[in-house]
C-alpha cells in the first residue's frame, strides 16, 4: 500500500495504491471495511470535512517480469 500526494503541478489529486492477489481478495477487503466501525467513522469524517471530492477506481495488472513479480507467482500463465 502506498499514498502519493502532489509535489508540483496539480495539487488537488492524491493517489492511494493498494495491491491484492485477486478481485475476490479486493471484494473481501471492501466488505471488511464496510463492517468495521473505525473505518466507517473515518470515512464519515472524510465526507464531513470534504477531504474526498471525487473517487475513482482503476484496476491494473502488473506487466510480467516487472515490479519484481514474475507471472507464475501471481497465478498468471505463459
Amino acid at each position: 500500500m502506498g499514498y502519493f500526494l502532489p509535489h508540483e503541478g496539480t495539487n488537488d489529486i492524491a493517489w492511494g495504491l493498494i495491491a491484492f492477489e485477486s478481485l475476490a481478495a479486493y471484494e473481501a477487503y471492501r466488505a471488511r471495511l464496510k463492517s468495521d466501525a473505525e473505518a466507517r467513522e473515518n470515512f464519515a469524517m472524510a465526507e464531513k470535512m470534504r477531504l474526498i471530492l471525487r473517487e475513482e477506481r482503476t484496476f491494473l495488472e502488473v506487466v510480467d517480469e516487472t515490479f519484481g513479480v514474475a507471472a507464475a507467482s501471481r497465478g498468471g500463465s505463459d
